[in-house]
């Protein structure tokens, strides 16, 4: 495992001089003494021999001095292939504490540092969620100083824990201070994150540095040293003891990170043999533990050595040795010994080295495979074992890896073919077409194996965005699911039939490419219950197919509850019908399993749709909630469409309740997103929402340009999947703005294809448009048939035909007769907040006669979407733990959230929460 660089030769010797960082400390000294009122990160970065981990070291110092914990890790090239190996040391003096953790964070962490073999594959967010725990509730006890050197070497699992750790503690105790080399080019962090880049010194400092250190140069080296330096602190300090480049003759110019390497190296040749294969051994080593460098080193020099044997090395500070471990002093040392050294040197070390850590079976694989030439089936099929451990500790990209290294070593093309292809695979579902492609080129596909195209049509296609629209490639998929029915592979068939029909709704397919891929799904043979082919039958004729699949639901919504991977399928299906009452209940269920196994980008996409369909069932306060925690962690595991999508959601929430800037904001900031990604299916959702916000403000003419190049084929937005959805706002903007004619035909047509039995919410939509475009005679049987029982399942809509009627009522001077549909419209609005229908629906009234109270305001309203959350959480009995663990934050942040929320409400207790909530999660009826 890694250990901190410790930076100035053995240990207990002052650190390198800091000349120049003075305001580089002040910014540390500021972060630790305001670590009572809050926690921060910030990410360092410069030039190697900058001087960042000198930097770290004085926080360190500064830390211990203040009383905090300190825990450091530091990356290391040789260990990045093994995950969490660097969280794993810098957690190490904390594992006492994970018996306090909830259950299942406490099994992801134990099974990522690979102590409990009996949990699968842990998410790495769960794994994040159990490292912010242990952080936040040690920090309870004494502040913690996390450092993190040379992070562009952290393991990828380690770096995204980080990352993830790094944007919640405002709250908490804890100061996480990350150093990178400049040109690591990852994300860390957020916009609260702080970030101090390191330049070179300035001319006085510089000067004082090299006199300090090299005093007595004459001034024409005094001069060069300074020049090629460039205020490099590193710099400074080593070239005045590279004796080349005290050679006045030696006038080529290397880059300062070459030259530094060559300046170390050149130190090898006054070295005795033993130090430098020993130095050597060193290098090529994962680990720094003493005993191994020197156990191996005895096996590449067929004779005993003693730690004495390395005096030579610390004497002209290579390297330093403290107690076990042995450390460079600069990574750029490590870098300059194993380029010292030849190619058959190193493979006799790390022979030797696999030898070594024989019972450290993945470090011996990998030192194995370094000292290994040519093919090797035997090492291949351990790598094989390998991949598989790394994908039970959740390490996907270190499987890949392994992967392709028994690629290398297999002895056949069609066992090196499988490897890439399984790798492959994995690369797709992380969704890296570039890592996707680099893969496939090195597979040989063999002419005879027929799957094996398909297999590489399946990863290429996977490994898209959802954003990806063209309709063209729906016929490809077609074309390899027929192959792999060919070859007998049926799920893999019904597989890439269900992302043609996804394909298909995303884009705007032809009602040809349609009916193809019910044709082949159909003829596969599979049951009528498999939850792919009724989501084929969904994405392809959402309402053709729309009732029946409704109804099929219904008969499996209890199979979905108990099983995830049915739930998975299932729970996109309601929306795309339209049947959004059973989609709330589905999604419901299915956010929270993925909550509790931490898969938080799938929670983002599964909170967004669990948003909308709470939207149109009415509940608007746990719509927005939805949409707020759906944008927030989409921006964490870099989900742009579901940013995008949480942005129109907002959108058309704000725009229904009246708050016109905001929707436009919100409308605004999805414009630009979509942009980027195309996903026309989303600009369907996008133009739907400026139109009902339009509809609000009273701008229908406004709306109807909005909404009808919804229903305009000509138009780049249309979609004949998803144009319903909006089929009651374009009516009622074309009506009121004076274009009735163009909504006849198309109300027509969505009767048509719907035909026999639409879906409830469909049908109820339908009879509104058909009563607005009706003629005044003919319109009350429209609107008493919308009026149904099952109307009241959608209360926006069903305010919508309430408002609707009492108006017309009035108009026909039965102004008697409006009043009750108009106050129940009132009612309905209110409880939405839907203040632009609910002022019509006060003018109705008033125009029937009668007068109409204010509208009462709710103490819950005052809180943000996430403020409500944590309230209702707390209101139903949970800890602030157990609402850190249900929201992935840390306990500190509920405390803080609920002090904002007892002073906005005047709330002094939580036993007193749930007497001001009420109805803040309920759905208005």
């Amino acid at each position: 495992m890694p250990l901190e660089k410790q930076r100035a030769g053995v240990a207990g010797s002052a650190p390198r001089d800091l000349q120049g960082r003075e305001q580089d400390i002040a910014l540390i000294d500021h972060l630790i003494e305001r670590i009572d009122q809050g926690g921060s990160a910030v990410v360092i970065s410069g030039e190697p021999g900058i001087g960042k981990s000198a930097l770290l070291e004085a926080a360190k110092r500064r830390g211990s001095v203040r009383g905090m914990s300190v825990l450091s890790m530091t990356g290391v090239p040789a260990e990045v292939h093994l995950p969490f190996a660097a969280l794993e040391q810098a957690l190490r003096p904390m594992m006492k504490l994970t018996k306090g953790l909830v259950p299942r964070q406490r099994s992801a962490l134990l099974a990522a540092f690979g102590m409990d073999d009996e949990m699968g594959a842990p998410d790495l967010f769960l794994v994040a969620l159990a490292t912010l725990s242990l952080l936040t509730e040690s920090a309870t006890r004494k502040p913690i100083l996390l450092i993190a050197d040379d992070a562009q070497w952290l393991d990828e699992a380690t770096y995204d824990v980080l990352a993830f750790v790094s944007r919640r503690l405002s709250s908490d105790p804890v100061v996480l201070l990350v150093a990178m080399r400049d040109g690591f080019d990852r994300s860390f962090g957020d916009a609260s994150t702080l970030r101090l880049r390191l330049s070179g010194l300035a001319d006085a400092d510089a000067e004082r540095l090299l006199d300090a250190h090299a005093p007595g140069l004459s001034a024409d080296l005094r001069s060069r040293f300074l020049k090629e330096a460039s205020g490099n602190p590193l710099a400074l300090l080593e070239l005045p003891r590279d004796k080349r480049a005290q050679d006045a003759r030696d006038t080529r110019w290397l880059p300062l990170t070459e030259r530094l390497e060559r300046a170390f190296s050149d130190r090898l040749a006054d070295l005795p043999a033993t130090t430098r294969t020993l130095l050597f051994v060193a290098a090529e080593s994962d680990g720094t533990s003493l005993h191994e460098i020197l156990s191996a080193g005895e096996t590449v020099l067929g004779e005993r050595v003693g730690v004495d044997a390395l005096a030579p090395a610390i004497a002209v500070k290579l390297i330093e040795i403290d107690e076990t471990e042995l450390r460079f002093r600069h990574p750029l040392v490590r870098s300059a010994m194993h380029q010292a050294a030849d190619l058959a040197t190193r493979q006799r070390i790390h022979a030797a080295l696999a030898a070594t850590v024989h019972d450290q079976l993945d470090r011996h694989l990998w030192h194995r495979a370094a000292a290994t030439i040519g093919p090797d089936d035997e090492l291949a099929g351990e790598y094989d074992r390998m991949a598989a451990r790394a994908l039970r500790k959740g390490a996907v990209a270190m499987a890949i890896e392994v992967l392709e290294k028994a690629a290398q070593l297999s002895s056949t093309a069609r066992a090196r073919s499988d490897r890439l292809l399984r790798a492959a695979e994995l690369a797709a579902d992380l969704g890296q077409p570039e890592l996707l492609e680099r893969l496939l080129r090195q597979a040989d596909i063999d002419e005879s194996d027929k799957i094996a195209p398909v297999r590489i049509g399946w990863c290429r296609e996977i490994s898209q965005p959802p954003a990806v629209g063209d309709p063209a490639k729906v016929s490809a998929l077609i074309g390899f699911a027929d192959q792999a029915r060919s070859a007998d592979a049926k799920d893999l068939a019904i597989n890439l039939l269900w992302r043609a029909a996804q394909r298909c709704w995303w884009s705007n397919a032809s009602d040809e490419i349609r009916k193809k891929v019910l044709v082949a799904a159909n003829r596969l043979g599979l049951p009528e219950t498999d939850p792919r082919l009724i989501a084929i039958s969904a994405y392809v004729e959402p309402l053709r197919c729309g009732y029946d699949v409704s109804t099929k639901l219904q008969g499996l919504s209890e199979i979905a509850r108990s099983d995830p991977a049915t739930a998975r399928i299932l729970g996109t299906i309601p929306n795309v019908i339209g049947a959004f009452d059973l989609g709330a209940s589905l999604l419901t269920q299915f956010s929270a399993t993925l909550r509790a196994q931490g898969r938080l980008g799938e929670l983002a996409r599964v909170l967004l749709a669990q948003g909308w369909a709470e939207m149109e069932s009415g509940n608007w306060t746990g719509a927005m909630r939805e949409a707020e925690e759906s944008g927030q962690l989409a921006e964490e595991t870099g989900g742009i469409l579901w940013i995008a999508g949480a942005a129109i959601l907002k959108a058309k929430l704000a725009g229904m309740q009246g708050n016109l800037d905001q929707s436009e904001a919100y409308a605004a900031q999805a414009d630009r997103l979509l942009l980027s990604i195309g996903a026309n299916y989303m600009r369907v959702l996008l133009q739907i929402a400026r139109g009902v916000s339009a509809i609000g403000a009273g701008q229908h003419w406004q709306a109807y340009e909005q909404l009808k190049g919804v229903f305009a084929p000509a138009d780049p937005a249309f979609n004949t999947g998803i144009e319903f959805l909006g089929l009651a706002d374009f009516v009622e903007a074309a009506v009121f703005s004076g274009n009735a004619e163009a909504a006849y035909s198309v109300v027509d047509e969505v009767e048509r294809i719907s035909a026999p039995r639409p879906v409830p919410w469909v049908e109820t939509m339908l009879h509104y448009c058909r009563a607005l475009l009706a003629a005044p005679a003919d319109a009350e049987q429209f609107f008493l048939q919308g009026l149904g029982p099952t109307a009241k399942k959608w209360p926006f809509l069903h305010g919508r035909l309430l408002l609707a009627y009492g108006g017309w009522l009035r108009r026909q001077r039965r102004s008697a007769d409006a009043r009750a549909p108009l106050r129940e419209a009132r009612d309905i609005f209110d409880a939405l907040d839907a203040s632009p229908w609910s002022d019509r629906a006060r003018e109705e009234l008033r125009a029937s006669g009668e007068s109409s109270r204010r509208r009462k305001e709710y103490m819950w309203e005052k809180l943000t979407p996430q403020e409500l959350h944590i309230a209702q959480l707390a209101a139903d009995g949970l800890s602030n733990k157990e609402i850190g663990a249900r929201l992935y934050i840390s306990h500190r942040t509920v405390g803080y959230h609920l002090h904002r929320i007892f002073s906005k409400t005047g709330v002094t207790s939580r036993s007193r929460l749930r007497s001001i909530l009420a109805g803040a999660d309920h759905p208005a009826n």
